[in-house]
């Protein structure tokens, strides 16, 4: 006798769900077969961007209209719901303009405006988006996208890279990139990654600027009620509040720029109205966020591996005088101080490097402080050391730009 439809619904949902636990079991066990420090920072760097989106995406749950939308938008850094697509940005547009010039820039602004003119009025969908389950659709992409991005610095596909054959390596380059651009979450974000890569993977690099901020981002389910696990979804707009303003007393630890603090400190007020808004729901995966940005406070943020190539220090001249510290790192018998800045949060750091005329002989990852004067050497500048010597790692490993 053949199943009944109700029946065969019933034996779909289990397979589906057997599926989704067999997948969530090996992603469980590739992340606790990777090295510590690059399963770390990767979720240093997740947890970040979901800093980042907190306060818009609290915000966005309050906001009424379809103007204000646009308005937050445009001066938002691309995290979350929006009523329109991500490379609407400024502050990513602002980014590319600065690392790959106006012509890159203004052809992503104006691919965004094309998309957005022809999107269909969704605005009063997105503006009843649950908080923590945007959040949720974000952490996923944001975790791939950290991992991978965390492969990258550590230097370890570069061997297996630089051994393909040019037609093989192109196009799995821009595949690389495309799939990166449509995976970040937050816009800014993947403009940062693509000007760490346009020196050592530009091709990469055209792919992320080809997708991110233009391809459809994961878009949140609604909640579904009576999961087990699940608990009052208030407390979570709570923990996601508490989280934020935990941040923002540490003046962003390494997660975030701390320019962006008082949009940390936002998002508390802003959780308590949607507390006050919102009925007592069962919440689904994304009331354990906020719990979990609370335990990488713990943590910390660690700095990624030292790892050449970086882009040299911005704005120093010859006959400058200058103090920089950092982690030492040896290319053409020279020790080079290497440290990460970062733009808005730390998915998006990126090495800087500052060449000296000292040849020491330290470990590797040994950080230093020198003073000296800037001098020309060919095309490119370095530093003559007045002065040098052995640091303890600081509490905060970033520069901030």
């Amino acid at each position: 006798m053949p199943p009944s439809g109700g029946l065969r619904l019933l034996q779909g949902a289990m397979i589906r769900l057997r599926f989704r636990k067999a997948v969530a079991v090996a992603a469980a066990l590739a992340c606790a077969a990777l090295p510590s420090p690059l399963l770390h920072g990767a979720l240093a760097a997740t947890v970040s961007v979901l800093f980042e989106a907190a306060p818009l995406v609290l915000a966005l749950g309050l906001v009424r209209g379809r103007f204000l939308r646009a308005a937050a938008a445009l001066a938002g850094c691309g995290c979350g719901p929006a009523a329109g697509p991500a490379a609407l940005s400024l502050p990513a547009t602002a980014l590319c303009w600065i690392a790959f010039g106006p012509a890159a820039a203004l052809a992503r602004f104006a691919a965004a405006v094309l998309l957005a003119a022809g999107r269909s009025q969704r605005a009063g969908a997105e503006a009843e988006a649950d908080a923590l389950e945007t959040l949720a659709a974000i952490a996923a992409p944001a975790f791939l996208l950290a991992l991978g991005t965390e492969f990258v610095r550590d230097g370890r596909p570069a061997g297996v890279v630089s051994a393909l054959p040019p037609e093989v390596l192109v196009p799995l380059e821009l595949a690389a990139g495309l799939g990166a651009g449509a995976l970040a979450p937050c816009c800014v974000a993947a403009v940062a990654l693509a000007a760490m890569l346009r020196v050592s993977a530009p091709v990469a690099a055209a792919g992320i600027l080809i997708t991110a901020g233009l391809v459809p981002a994961a878009r949140p389910r609604a909640p579904a009620p009576g999961l087990p696990l699940a608990y009052d979804a208030r407390l979570g707009l709570a923990l996601l509040g508490c989280a934020c303003a935990a941040l923002a007393a540490l003046h962003g630890r390494g997660f975030v720029h701390p320019r962006l603090v008082p949009l940390l400190w936002s998002a508390l007020p802003a959780a308590l109205f949607a507390i006050r808004r919102r009925p007592a729901t069962r919440a689904r995966f994304g009331a354990f966020f906020p719990a979990a940005m609370l335990a990488a406070l713990a943590l910390g943020s660690p700095a990624p591996p030292a790892t050449l190539p970086a882009s040299p220090l911005d704005g120093v001249y010859p006959g400058e005088t200058i103090a920089f510290s950092g982690v030492a790192t040896f290319a053409r018998e020279r020790t080079t101080l290497v440290r990460y800045a970062i733009t808005c949060c730390r998915a998006d750091a990126s090495a800087i490097a500052l060449p000296t005329d000292l040849r020491l002989r330290v470990p590797r990852d040994t950080w230093l402080a020198i003073r000296g004067t800037i001098e020309r050497d060919g095309d490119g500048l370095f530093v003559h050391a007045a002065e040098w010597r052995r640091i303890a790692p600081p509490a905060d490993p970033y520069l901030y730009r």
